[in-house]
């Protein structure tokens, strides 16, 4: 039987596309390998950080406030309808800086992202102290989003895979897709390790694997940039925070806290790093001094799926009929989970979108016509 929608990846954006689609009466089947070393889904976080990972300018940053906001609405939906909650706190995030050119950078983006509507604010060192005692005493200062916060990514992965089986959509595991199956311009499905599997739509979801799917109709620009990252016991007279700078973070879970992380070009290697080590215990060291002696109790890597833009891949091939992407979060995959699954189905069912798809459309990389007019320009 052929699906309306066959998804490829099982991670936290295949499978919050498969619960939106098959919520709005999608037959949809999602077709997964199982995990694989480092798979971002298992790897992350956890941290809703629009404003501390958006610079002056971004596009994306309107797209990334809806995606944080929408974790409001998801996550009671997500109890009522599985009994999974998912632990999404907006406790807010400090960003801080420790060198006046720091300082200068960072009230530009306050300035940005009040001027842009949103709740920021640039705290003086005094004020930071007052508001982190923890924070190390250095620091001149600081931006807070006090609408930022985080979740648990392992609850949000079983919860959206819960629900969209409750919803109707098929979870086939253990399979591996071995080609996609195309005739002249259509894409009709996947030949997976068992069986063909045809489909009126394909979207690609695998994360750092998407550009890996054999039989693509041309190379996708995303690649796996590793992000090491280390498990720490948060002290028990250090208020909890989750806090950026130092060229990393520090965040409270689970009873402890995840320092992270390193940004790597290391293709599919996976392995812990003492390099990647030292560069995190500088960060903790930097930003919260009393956890600067403490020990990791784990630590591990994630690979994240990137683009040359920085920003996600979502929505048609432009000359492939069938065939869908949604993929290359880099590292905001669990900040856009949810709201990728919902702008994905709206885009399928021609509902109204509410944001400007150009920063996110895979035209931006395969316009030919814009490339063609490029070569002619240097060549006249």
């Amino acid at each position: 039987m052929q699906s309306d929608v066959l998804i490829v990846g099982g991670g936290v954006i295949g499978t919050a596309c498969a619960r939106a689609l098959a919520r709005r009466g999608a037959s949809v089947t999602l077709v997964d390998s199982g995990p694989k070393p480092g798979s971002a889904s298992l790897a992350a976080a956890g941290m809703l950080a629009p404003l501390a990972e958006a610079g002056p300018e971004d596009p994306m940053l309107g797209m990334a406030v809806r995606a944080r906001d929408y974790y409001a609405e998801l996550a009671p939906a997500l109890v009522d309808e599985v009994g999974i909650d998912i632990g999404l706190q907006y406790q807010g995030i400090l960003e801080v800086a420790f060198s006046e050119d720091e300082v200068v950078e960072v009230k530009k983006e306050v300035a940005w992202h009040r001027q842009c509507g949103f709740a920021a604010e640039w705290l003086s060192a005094r004020e930071l102290q007052d508001l982190a005692p923890g924070i190390a005493p250095e620091a001149l200062g600081a931006a807070y989003a006090p609408e930022d916060g985080a979740l648990n990514p392992l609850a949000l992965l079983q919860a959206l895979a819960r629900s969209a089986k409750h919803a109707g959509a098929e979870f086939i595991r253990g399979e591996e897709v071995e080609q996609l199956l195309i005739s002249g311009s259509q894409v009709g499905g996947v030949r997976t390790s068992v069986q063909d599997r045809t489909a009126a739509v394909v979207l690609i979801a695998c994360g750092a694997w998407s550009g890996q799917i054999p039989g693509l109709p041309r190379p996708l620009s995303v690649q796996p940039v590793r992000g090491q990252m280390a498990a720490i016991t948060w002290p028990d007279e250090c208020p909890e925070m989750i806090v950026y700078g130092a060229g990393g973070y520090v965040m409270p879970q689970a009873g402890g806290a995840v320092a992270g992380s390193t940004m790597e070009n290391a293709g599919f290697e996976v392995t812990v790093t003492e390099t990647g080590l030292e560069h995190l215990r500088a960060v903790v060291k930097q930003l919260l001094p009393p956890l600067g002696q403490v020990l990791f109790s784990r630590t591990w890597a994630g690979l994240r799926p990137c683009t040359p833009d920085g920003r996600p891949i979502i929505g048609p091939d432009p000359h492939f009929s069938g065939l869908w992407y949604a993929t290359g979060h880099g590292r905001n995959g669990i900040l856009l989970a949810g709201y990728t699954g919902e702008l994905v189905a709206e885009l399928h069912f021609g509902e109204e979108i509410e944001i400007d798809l150009a920063p996110i459309s895979p035209t931006r990389f395969w316009d030919w016509r814009w490339l063609q007019s490029r070569v002619r320009s240097r060549s006249e």
